[in-house]
């Protein structure tokens, strides 16, 4: 039997175990998560899977997974993430004066009249490669390492004041609710989590509010310049798709923006990196991002709790899949930054514009006699995260797909914080689904602290903070994003490929995620394997 070669078999990226990191010394994308971008990622060129059996797709290359940062400011409707994920701090904005002209436009506000001269060929070629033009140049400030790591973390340092009452107390909540939900166990200090992803490992990152780029440093490395190029695709974005209004978004649309941004800004990297650097800026480029790729790993993993690098690393990761499948699929980008869809979409691309993308909001009231805390949309990421935390990434795939729309409430009842989450079904089957998954997840709860009913065919479920003594968290990683991403992968590359059907490379999508480990789908040597080649071809000719 031949080795698979098409596509590539996965390398392993910064995140996940054993392999290189992939994340470079820079790319902070925008807020509110600054944080590093990756390599380039090459695909191996497409022959057609379906032809003989021996040609076998292999999953394709786990995403890149970036360590974006938290913001201070406007977390809650980012990243889907419940509002409550990230205690909220003030946004502590250094006033950096920089000599040049300017000119007056748009609302009073001041602009450069010209590019800094050190980022103009990049302001250049980056305006070409995405066809877009800018209306006008905007500040680079190029700060002191302190001066960056002030402006990255809304001004927080090691001597920073210890937070309020009142901001403890919202930590404090937090931290409650993730305990209730499993995603955490014990205490867990999301102020310092907060100022770990804002700063580490990055290089720079464009502020949509206040419309400059700031930079870590002075000395335009190979690194720096990958990183302005992704930097200034997210300044056009802005200039020509408004990336503020993500703010105002409907929950379950702002992270599609954001992982459209993401995705948009990660492709045009990707060419600037292959089409403007040479060979030696290349090597040294990959050298430079698996150093801080490491160094970023190292510091993250001692001080974030996974679930938080999972939740705010989804845009980066979902993105360039999105952003793939509606370029092979004959989408309009710039309609998609446009006309945002639904969340559903991360999972399953091929939803985009039908209205399986569409669910309804569902409010959920908190029961009598308790204190609301706040309320909101649940989301399929914070679903499949949960879920896929203690039982198969497979069976937490299959009951997301099937959300029709949610709404979560979050109480306190005498002194405990609790979560009540309300969901329906695309179908009654879903619902069914959804409710086994739950029931399943809330036996590894302690006793009496988590339920799950079908009423009026709706999903009712809740779980309180066991308090931070209790054990049984489940395990949450990013490598848990692998899995939908991978299926979007598999079935983009075998349409390419062509002479495969649309059911086929679902059926063949669908097969891998739900048989391969989520430890074999990042491995760099296991689909090359013979076990590993046996296993795919006999999935895919189960979808002949």
């Amino acid at each position: 039997m031949t080795d698979p070669s098409w596509p590539k078999p996965p390398r392993e990226p910064g995140p996940w175990g054993g392999g290189p990191p992939v994340a470079p010394p820079g790319n902070t994308p925008l807020p509110p998560l600054p944080g590093p971008g990756g390599v380039s990622r090459t695909t191996a060129a497409a022959t057609n899977p379906w032809a003989n059996a021996e040609s076998i797709p292999a999953p394709p290359p786990p995403p890149r997974a970036p360590f974006p940062g938290l913001d201070t400011a406007s977390i809650p409707r980012i990243d889907r993430a419940p509002r409550w994920i990230v205690a909220l701090a003030a946004l502590v904005v250094l006033a950096v004066v920089a000599g040049g002209a300017y000119v007056v436009t748009q609302g009073g506000r001041k602009y450069p009249s010209e590019w800094d001269a050190r980022v103009k060929p990049i302001a250049d070629w980056v305006a070409k490669a995405r066809k877009l033009d800018f209306d006008h140049p905007v500040e680079v400030q190029f700060l002191s390492e302190a001066d960056y790591r002030a402006r990255s973390t809304g001004g927080a340092s090691a001597e920073a004041a210890a937070p309020s009452a009142e901001e403890q107390a919202q930590q404090d909540d937090a931290v409650a609710q993730l305990r209730a939900l499993g995603l955490v166990e014990g205490k867990v200090d999301l102020g310092k989590a907060n100022d770990t992803l804002s700063d580490t490992g990055t290089l720079a990152f464009y502020d949509p509010e206040v419309k400059k780029v700031f930079i870590r440093g002075t000395e335009m490395t190979p690194a720096l310049r990958v990183t302005l190029a992704h930097e200034l695709t997210h300044v056009l974005q802005d200039q020509h798709f408004d990336l503020e209004r993500l703010a105002d978004l409907p929950e379950d649309e702002a992270p599609v923006l954001r992982a459209l941004a993401e995705g948009d800004a990660e492709r045009i990297e990707d060419e600037y990196v292959q089409k403007v650097l040479t060979a030696k800026e290349r090597e040294a480029y990959a050298k430079d991002s698996e150093a801080a790729g490491k160094a970023a790993s190292d510091t993250i993993d001692k001080s974030v709790p996974p679930v938080l690098s999972a939740l705010f690393q989804a845009p980066y990761i979902f993105g360039p899949e999105l952003v793939a499948h509606l370029a092979l699929d004959g989408g309009d980008l710039d309609k998609a930054f446009e006309d945002v869809p639904n969340e559903e979409v991360l999972f399953n691309p091929l939803i985009f514009g039908t209205p399986a993308a569409e669910s309804d909001p569902l409010t959920v009231a908190a029961p009598s006699g308790t204190d609301k805390i706040e309320d909101g949309l649940f989301g399929p990421t914070t679903w499949y995260l949960m879920l896929a935390s203690r039982l198969s990434p497979a069976v937490a795939l299959k009951a997301t797909d099937g959300l029709g729309g949610d709404g979560y409430v979050v109480y306190r009842e005498k002194g405990t914080v609790c979560v009540q989450v309300h969901a329906a079904g695309d179908t009654p089957k879903d619902v069914e689904e959804l409710a086994a998954a739950l029931g399943d997840w809330v036996k590894g709860s302690p006793a009496g602290k988590a339920s799950v009913e079908t009423v009026d065919g709706q999903v009712r479920f809740r779980s309180c903070d066991p308090g931070d003594a209790a054990k049984g968290a489940g395990k949450v990683t990013p490598d848990l994003l692998v899995v939908p991403v991978t299926r979007t992968q598999v079935y983009d590359q075998v349409m390419d490929a062509g002479g495969a059907s649309s059911e086929q490379a679902t059926c063949y999508a669908d097969a891998i995620v739900t048989n391969l480990s989520v430890e074999q789908l990042t491995s760099s040597t296991y689909v090359q394997s013979p076990e590993g080649a046996a296993k795919l071809q006999q999935l895919q000719l189960g979808c002949r």
